[in-house]
């Protein structure tokens, strides 16, 4: 039973969740995550969006149950590859999945513009596992959008809406991160066994990915800090700046910190960028995440906080 348990879990792909905080970063950059009426919506949002995610990997699963019987960590983990479950209880739980999904819309969240975000999810999926996948760069890069719709889902579900420097941001991180499980991939097989699992991995080479993950990163540190200096304070506006959002500006350093780390990482264990989540447990990563979010929250919630106690 426990473990059928973990398998459908593995089928459901739980360990990708993290993905879906994205649904937050609209209420934390819109100085309204303390705001409690918001609580409910915002985590039945993050639950509607894993509950798409899902349905986007067991159907990926369904339609490469048989190229994962070649890859040689998919093969023993993919339940359906594996033959830990079948696809008729796979299909069967996508019927569970896409029906509680409607209903959460229609009568606990009747939000047509997130409604349409999550049917981009699946679209964007859908159009991933059936035709993009096969096409060198734009793979990538649909991919990736799927970050920018969760990012916009989440604006949506609120009414709120970020800096344009922000989702340029993400859409950059998702790059990154994709680039970096390529590479990942061809290094793991070899370039001539990764086409035989994915007929696109013979467009590329790991010596032009290691180009891509260059470009991207220094696209994404150049972007961060941008969204800094010119997003949510204008700290060029001195006049009009408080102090303690200049707190945002110390992020910066450690923001180049944390992409040099997740690139040495690549290099030393690359098992860390087919799985990204691993590296949550890097105590370097850790420490640096938690002085980001800190300093974060003092640079937008400051004020909030003050109010709060009664102390401004």
């Amino acid at each position: 039973m426990a473990g059928k348990l973990i398998s459908i879990l593995r089928l459901l792909r739980v360990k990708q969740y993290y993905k879906n905080l994205l649904i937050f970063i609209a209420a934390f950059f819109g100085e309204m995550i303390l705001d409690a009426s918001l609580w409910f919506i915002l985590v039945l949002g993050f639950i509607l969006a894993c509950c798409t995610s899902s349905i986007n990997y067991i159907v990926n699963d369904i339609i490469d149950v048989e190229k994962d019987k070649l890859h040689p960590e998919k093969s023993k983990k993919r339940p359906l590859a594996s033959g830990c479950l079948s696809k008729g209880f796979a299909f069967f739980l996508l019927f569970i999945l896409i029906f509680s999904v409607i209903i959460c819309l229609i009568f606990i969240i009747p939000n047509l513009f997130f409604g349409l975000t999550l049917l981009s999810i699946l679209i964007v999926g859908q159009l991933y596992n059936f035709i993009l996948n096969k096409y060198a760069f734009v793979d990538i890069i649909s991919l990736s959008i799927l970050y920018i719709i969760r990012a916009i889902a989440g604006c949506f579900l609120i009414e709120v809406f970020i800096s344009p420097w922000l989702f340029l941001a993400i859409f950059l991180v998702a790059l990154f991160l994709v680039i970096c499980k390529r590479n990942a991939d061809l290094v793991l097989m070899g370039e001539e066994d990764a086409s035989k699992h994915k007929n696109v991995y013979d467009q590329y080479s790991i010596k032009l990915l290691e180009q891509f993950h260059i470009l991207v990163a220094s696209s994404l540190f150049m972007t961060y800090s941008l969204y800094i200096i010119l997003g949510p304070f204008n700290i060029l506006s001195v006049e009009n700046i408080k102090l303690h959002q200049y707190f945002s500006v110390f992020t910066i350093p450690v923001a180049l910190y944390l992409i040099l780390k997740y690139m040495y990482l690549l290099r030393a264990n690359p098992k860390i960028a087919r799985n990204p989540s691993r590296a949550f447990f890097d105590k370097g990563i850790i420490i640096s995440g938690v002085f980001i979010l800190i300093f974060m929250f003092i640079a937008f919630y400051w004020d909030t906080v003050l109010e709060i106690f009664g102390l401004n």
